[in-house]
């Protein structure tokens, strides 16, 4: 039993129920908000690409980066289908074209890829077949346009145009931002780049200006544009240059060095001398005794087994004046005996 049967015929079931209007309906597949395939549209098809027309209202003024894209296409093929109008309704729409050749479609979304297909030399390629996108010339530009904005490839500058003429057909960058599922400073730092002096639009098309930089230029007067650009890319500059002093210096603070065992140890940690512990009580006694007079290693005799050696190493040791004083008590001790 339907929901319709459960609750009984009333006035407000009856409005929320009624079918999506074709037009909410396209721009709800676009959005991926469709959960339940349109009354009337067609599964996937395949169609000859000699039957295909390029949509002369691409809002993509170049196609770019098409060899690439061909050498993913004969190698994968075409994996998202393309979105079609028949040749009618688009002529309905647009009456008088004569771009379109022979072509029983034209491609409304898929454009770059329709290019790639060619250069690879598929023979056909999926299609969706929605002529409900065509119902008017509004529509089939607002479609074209809305599919356009949301590929990520699209440049900045026709993703400005295209976002321009979407506010034209909805009246207001609010409308366009909700129709999108966007913000409206989405759409508008978007639109900015088309207040760009024609310069700084050059300068956007050839990457020599991010576009993130531009964007927020766009919004000033145009006689302060320059300014705010030369501003922007010295504190970008210095911000890198900041950036990559700290992390030369996090790299020097850690320097190493060689060792005999081929590691490397940090040049600020010393490695400390070798202490042996005592083993008995003369070598207790023998660690208060100066390093100087110690035994450079464990092997060798120590000098305390020997009186001459020890009276040499005191001797040595010892100032003039301390020298002095030693021969006087000798010279005393020699006397009372």
């Amino acid at each position: 039993m339907s929901k319709a049967d459960m609750l009984g015929d009333s006035p407000t079931f009856d409005a929320v129920a009624q079918p999506m209007s074709s037009r909410a309906a396209s721009f709800a597949r676009f959005s991926g908000q469709e959960t339940e395939p349109a009354a009337g549209r067609q599964e996937t098809l395949r169609m000859p690409v000699e039957g295909l027309a390029h949509n002369p209202f691409n809002p993509r003024v170049e196609l770019r980066s098409i060899d690439e894209l061909a050498d993913s296409v004969a190698s994968r093929g075409i994996i998202q289908p393309l979105t079609v109008v028949t040749r009618l309704a688009f002529l309905d729409a647009h009456p008088g074209q004569s771009e379109l050749g022979r072509a029983a479609f034209v491609v409304v979304d898929g454009n770059r890829r329709l290019a790639a297909a060619r250069l690879a030399g598929l023979d056909d390629v999926p299609v969706h077949v929605d002529d409900s996108l065509a119902e008017s010339a509004d529509i089939l530009l607002e479609t074209a346009l809305t599919a356009a904005v949301q590929h990520e490839s699209l440049d900045p500058l026709d993703e400005a145009k295209a976002l321009a003429r979407l506010v034209e057909v909805h009246g207001s960058q609010r409308a366009v931002a909700r129709a999108l599922g966007k913000s409206s400073p989405w759409v508008t730092q978007r639109i900015a780049l088309l207040k760009l002096t024609p310069e700084l639009q050059a300068a956007v098309e050839d990457r020599s200006l991010p576009v993130e930089i531009a964007r927020n230029v766009g919004q000033l007067p145009a006689q302060q544009q320059k300014e705010a650009v030369q501003e922007a890319l010295e504190k970008r500059a210095q911000t890198k240059e900041r950036k990559r002093a700290q992390t030369a210096k996090g790299a020097n603070a850690v320097s190493t060095q060689p060792t005999d065992a081929g590691v490397d140890v940090p040049e600020q940690v010393s490695t400390p001398a070798r202490i042996l512990p005592p083993t008995s009580d003369a070598s207790s006694a023998a660690s208060d005794v100066p390093r100087a007079l110690q035994p450079a290693s464990p092997q060798a005799q120590s000098p305390w087994d020997d009186g001459n050696k020890v009276a040499d190493l005191v001797f040595e040791k010892m100032s003039a004046s301390q020298r002095e004083v030693l021969l006087e008590r000798l010279l005393a001790a020699q006397g009372s005996d």
